[in-house]
């Protein structure tokens, strides 16, 4: 969903947060103060700390309340309409998910695709900084059947002769995290079912595995789940994994040394800035080799931490909400990628929507926070969202918008309604009257009928919005569409 990276003043302020010191009688550099090397490390670990908790999430947690846990190489299917017990904060109900992770430690894995031809899907792959190194599907490189193989560092065997060297993915790491998007055109039975045979078509199997099965993909269902076994750090308790507002500096500096420690998660030794990173973390005993342990650091260092990793926090959700293009009020995040670089760009997108993509290619997001206004929104109030049907949003797939509590997540409501869409409009689920598309959004449902046709149902307290436009052109991109406000009606 992301667009391009923040502007050069917000990366100026990031930067000078923990690199921009005053010079020194000979000119040299001032060392970073420790709570300007912890706030910017927080900006640096955030993506992969959310990707090293999902990832145990999806592999590892098999606690009885976990309904995410396919294991490796397997996919996680949402199977049916999205609703408030999907764990992954500001999902999108106009498409169905399918995740998991891929583990290319034993070589490479191959990841399958069936034609499909009468609706927008799209495969895309990320690595532990959270850039899609491969993103494919119907506006990318048409419908046909595709298959993929990601080939990990240091692999000496040879590539089946199946794959042109198009399909032939270089990773560079030994770990990667899959995504399939398929659009949802209505919530029907049939559509789920048409939906759910193609979910059963993709495969993602480790090459021996593809081999042995005649150079096919073996469907999940006749595969056993294999559990991952990275390292968990001892103590740490469950909810601290991807859990961003209840994550201690404790937990996190923890976590984070343990990434550095995973050999499926190298860094990047291409990247000065990081390697300057790694550098001063050594002086907190985190970093490979290093064995960190909150409690033998000094107060001075456990303070340090606790300030830095505040002062990261609070710069990124800050970030998200005054760096985004305006388009009328709503925020459209800005990403041309660079995120081996940009961590602040990075941090936002994995604290604000994790697993979107890094570049603006696929589907672009707007948020919002406040009505006309400038008021927060609260289920105590009622609104409006009127569109001109001249002046729809302009895509080539679909648009979509979703309403989220404060914290990102749907609401359980009467109708099972957490989104409209054009879909709907298409199918004459939601309708215009004299030109106007008029959404009613409030707690209780209209009275009207009419009204409660196009009724958006809010949460009882405070909310959001985090709008999808797929296949987006440059009015949504650059801002310059009128899109419109949310009003308070008084």
């Amino acid at each position: 969903m992301i667009l391009r990276r923040l502007t050069s003043k917000l990366m100026m302020a990031a930067a000078a947060l923990c690199f921009a010191m005053p010079a020194q009688a000979d000119d040299t550099a001032a060392v970073p103060k420790p709570e300007e090397v912890a706030a910017q490390a927080y900006l640096y670990g955030l993506q992969q700390a959310i990707y090293y908790g999902t990832r145990w999430t999806y592999t590892q947690n098999e606690a009885t309340t976990n309904v995410v846990l396919p294991g490796l190489n397997q996919f996680y299917w949402i199977r049916k309409q999205i609703t408030p017990d999907y764990p992954i904060v500001t999902p999108n109900a106009t498409t169905l998910y399918g995740s998991g992770f891929l583990d290319l430690r034993a070589g490479p894995v191959v990841v399958e695709m069936p034609e499909i031809t009468d609706r927008y899907f799209s495969l895309q792959i990320q690595d532990q900084y959270g850039i899609f190194r491969l993103i494919v599907g119907s506006p990318f490189n048409g419908t046909e059947a595709r298959k993929y193989i990601l080939v990990p560092p240091g692999f000496t065997g040879d590539v089946p002769a199946d794959f042109p060297t198009t399909d032939i993915v270089k990773w560079p790491a030994l770990t990667a995290f899959a995504i399939v998007r398929m659009a949802v055109e209505n919530n029907s039975a049939a559509e789920f079912k048409i939906l759910n045979d193609l979910q059963d078509q993709v495969t993602m199997t480790p090459l021996a595995d593809w081999l042995a099965n005649d150079h096919k993909g073996i469907a999940q269902a006749d595969r056993k789940k294999v559990l991952g076994d990275f390292p968990i750090p001892d103590g740490m308790p469950e909810y601290q994994f991807g859990q961003v507002d209840k994550q201690t500096p404790e937990q996190y500096f923890t976590l984070l040394n343990v990434i550095l420690n995973d050999p499926t998660m190298p860094t990047d030794a291409d990247s000065l800035m990081e390697v300057e990173m790694l550098k001063q973390l050594e002086a907190f005993n985190i970093g490979k080799g290093l064995t960190f342990d909150w409690d033998t650091l000094t107060a001075e260092q456990q303070k340090a931490l606790e300030t830095g990793f505040k002062a990261g926090f609070d710069n990124t959700r800050k970030a998200l909400k005054t760096s985004m293009i305006d388009m009328n009020g709503w925020g459209i995040t800005r990403n041309e990628g660079g995120f081996e670089t940009h961590w602040l760009d990075r941090a936002v997108i994995a604290d604000a929507a994790w697993g979107a993509p890094d570049k603006n290619i696929s589907h672009v997001g707007g948020f919002l926070f406040t009505d006309a206004d400038g008021e927060l929104f609260s289920g105590k109030n009622k609104y409006t969202l009127t569109f001109d049907m001249n002046d729809l949003p302009p895509v080539t797939q679909f648009w979509s918008i979703p309403i989220y509590d404060a914290n990102g997540y749907f609401v359980a409501n009467e109708i099972n309604r957490y989104t409209v869409n054009s879909f709907m409009l298409e199918a004459g689920d939601i309708a215009p009257n004299d030109g106007k598309l008029v959404f009613y959004i409030q707690h209780e449902k209209p009275t009207d009928p009419e009204q409660a046709k196009n009724w958006l149902p809010a949460p009882p307290d405070g909310f959001r919005f985090a709008a999808r436009f797929y296949g987006p052109y440059a009015p949504i991109v650059n801002g310059t569409y009128d899109m419109p406000k949310v009003v308070r009606v008084k």
